[in-house]
């Protein structure tokens, strides 16, 4: 619910006729609007030995 009234700005009647499914869709889409989509996995397994031998 946190993020329905903060960050989408749902009222609480559209909170709870929504599926979970559009709730999630939504929340999906105000990040990838806020430029906070999907990220890379990471390092690999190589780039972090280099980081460890480097950084310990």
């Amino acid at each position: 619910m946190k993020g329905a009234f903060g960050a989408l700005q749902w009222t609480p009647e559209t909170f709870w006729r929504s599926t979970l499914t559009e709730y999630m869709l939504a929340i999906d889409g105000f990040n990838e609007l806020n430029d906070g989509g999907k990220r890379d996995n990471g390092p690999s397994d190589d780039d972090l030995a280099t980081l460890l031998a480097k950084y310990g």
